[in-house]
């Protein structure tokens, strides 16, 4: 039978290796979200500018 004081300190280890890695992946889909916002805005100013040489 495992001790109660090991029990604890494997969920606090799993605890924090949890918000790790929740932290970890907000942080991707935030870089991804940024990327592609970024990459619409420099489609959007091209296809206006093209629209504005065929006027």
């Amino acid at each position: 039978m495992k001790s109660k004081k090991g029990n604890i300190w494997h969920k606090i280890l799993y605890f924090i290796l949890g918000m790790i890695a929740m932290l970890a992946l907000d942080m991707i889909f935030q870089f991804n979200n940024s990327v592609e916002k970024g990459v619409n805005r420099e489609l959007n100013k091209a296809q206006k500018k093209i629209e504005d040489t065929f006027k």
